[in-house]
């Protein structure tokens, strides 16, 4: 048996009736909170460059992939094989420029033919609100970039010519308009500031 498929019988006897009685309570909604940890603790670990941290805290999100997955199929909704089928095939799908035969000479290439790509996909959905597809319990500053990059120029240039109501909002307007510089420079924004901060703590150590 390969470690993943362990993993998968681990997850089933946790969840199993004479499991563990935690692990048996939690549902999708349940656990949300402790992915965020999981994903913060992660990018902790990629900001100290330290590969030992990265390996656990990686597993810990397995985990937590791993046991969405178990209680999906306890639902009759879907399994881990199927969430791993689902992403090889899009990986696949969007990057027809290594699978496919097109060709990709630069990032640039490639940007362009994931947004081409994306946009067939869309054409096969329902089509949705604008920002459809960016979820909203993002970070503030990774939503904000996400959404300086989907949202037409003239959209943002029209809010912003808007009268601010109060400090707070304006003290948001200049923030978002970080972003969109961010944006507009390919620069991601949460790593930007992320990368500061590790400068700060640096300098408070010496």
């Amino acid at each position: 048996m390969n470690s993943a498929d362990r993993l998968v019988e681990i997850v089933k006897a946790l969840r199993a009736p004479d499991g563990c009685p935690w692990d048996r309570e939690q549902t999708h909604k349940s656990i949300r909170g402790h992915l965020v940890e999981e994903c913060a603790e992660l990018l902790e670990a990629i900001d100290l460059e330290d590969p030992a941290k990265m390996r656990e805290e990686l597993g810990d999100i397995l985990l937590h992939i791993a046991l969405h997955a178990e209680i999906a199929a306890e639902q009759g909704d879907f399994c881990l094989d199927d969430v791993i089928a689902e992403l090889n095939d899009k990986l696949v799908r969007r990057h027809p420029h290594v699978f496919s035969g097109l060709s990709a000479e630069s990032s640039d290439d490639v940007l362009k033919i994931w947004k081409d790509v994306k946009a067939k996909e869309k054409k096969e959905r329902v089509v949705g609100a604008l920002f459809d597809g960016i979820p909203p319990q993002l970070s503030a500053l990774r939503y904000a970039y996400d959404i300086a990059k989907k949202a037409p120029p003239e959209l943002l240039d029209g809010v912003a010519a808007c009268g601010q109501t109060s400090k707070e909002k304006e003290l948001g307007k200049k923030m978002f308009e970080l972003v969109r510089e961010a944006a507009k420079s390919k620069i991601e924004p949460e790593a930007a500031l992320r990368d500061y901060i590790l400068e700060i703590r640096k300098e408070s150590e010496k």
